[in-house]
């Protein structure tokens, strides 16, 4: 077989999504037995009416509404047979353009990374509708039954602990766990003292970061409030993502106290996560991963919406994360990590990379 061709399909809804597909694509350019990657980052790949549709629902229902998104995740999600409906739909209103996406790069093998791609892809490869194999990578930790799908060739699942509920949906011998798929700074040395130099932050200072993902999700101000009571000697680090009306609110709630520094959307989330001393977060997924790979304790606050919640109910019953539902929970959870310390990295040693499996199954051509 001659040089491989591989196409990452993704979507921006919220950043981590993104995130992890860049990553990936990245790896794969780098091996010299791939001879092309191509990469989507919109659902217009499932048309441009259908995946505005889509993006736009997202869009409103999650972002602005919250209760809807919640109450279809119980249908659609929770529920087996909305669920399989679910599915065909997905499969029959994004087949056009996903077909049409696939013959025009030609790929040898199709990776997707983000849930209803995964659906969409597994249910067309089910109806032997798609001969191209096709690879879900799994960032998120639970909530997983648009993730994985029988008809998804290959589940690589960046939570050793998710692969028994991929196993269930899909069927067993269809999932490996790798590497996360993140960027190489979460995944070095976790040098505090480095870091802080390269952020500019005074040695010895105790620091909390909060974030809201891309979005800027939840009540970050409280977030902020509560560990600024909390560390009054420390820096309290507010990360309002992409949200411009949540980096305003929290700047104009923090102007007189030079102990919060408000940040937009940033690329320096490595050093942030490996000189802070918890995480307080509101969304789950890539960078609950990403904290883990540097050891940085984790709490999630807020009862979130759908999946969510899935993530936050996973990560505390593993004893990976704090869950904090509330604002009266949250300063018992962030004593609780901050006494508990930082953790070793979170990244198993002698696990196969994402990439590497990836090029497998084009090479097997399942």
């Amino acid at each position: 077989m001659g040089g491989i061709r591989v196409l990452v399909l993704s979507a921006r809804i919220g950043e981590g999504h993104v995130t992890v597909a860049e990553q990936l694509a990245a790896q794969l350019r780098a091996r010299s037995d791939v001879q092309d990657v191509g990469l989507h980052t919109d659902l217009n790949v499932m048309g441009d009416r259908f995946g505005r549709f889509m993006t736009r629902s997202f869009e409103v229902h999650l972002d602005r509404v919250g209760w809807t998104y919640d109450l279809a995740y119980r249908a659609f999600f929770e529920q087996s047979l909305p669920r399989r409906c679910g599915h065909l739909a997905l499969a029959a209103l994004g087949q056009r353009g996903l077909r049409r996406t696939i013959a025009a790069f030609r790929p040898d093998v199709v990776v997707t990374e983000y849930p209803l791609l995964s659906a969409a892809l597994g249910q067309l490869r089910s109806l032997g509708r798609l001969s191209v194999p096709v690879a879900s990578t799994i960032s998120d930790p639970a909530g997983l039954y648009y993730w994985a799908h029988p008809g998804i060739d290959l589940h690589l699942v960046a939570w050793p602990e998710a692969q028994a509920e991929v196993d269930r949906i899909a069927g067993p011998g269809r999932s490996a766990v790798v590497r996360p798929p993140i960027a190489p700074g979460f995944l070095g040395p976790a040098d505090a003292t480095v870091a802080r130099a390269e952020l500019d932050l005074p040695p010895g200072v105790p620091v909390v970061l909060v974030s809201g993902g891309g979005w800027g999700m939840g009540d970050l101000i409280g977030a902020a409030e509560v560990a600024r009571q909390l560390i009054p000697d420390g820096t309290v680090i507010c990360l309002a993502g992409r949200n411009a009306s949540v980096y305003t609110a929290l700047s104009e709630r923090f102007a007189q106290d030079d102990r919060v520094l408000v940040l937009g959307f940033t690329d320096r989330m490595p050093e942030l996560l490996k000189v802070a001393a918890a995480l307080i977060h509101t969304t789950g997924g890539t960078t609950a991963l990403e904290a883990r790979a540097t050891g940085c304790p984790l709490i999630n606050y807020g009862t979130g919406v759908a999946h969510v919640r899935a993530h936050a109910r996973a990560l505390q019953e593993w004893g990976i994360a704090e869950w904090a539902p509330d604002r009266d929970s949250l300063p018992p959870a962030l004593r609780r990590a901050l006494a508990g310390g930082r953790r070793p990295p979170g990244v198993a040693t002698g696990l196969p990379g994402a990439a590497e499996l990836i090029v497998g199954l084009a090479v097997s051509g399942v």
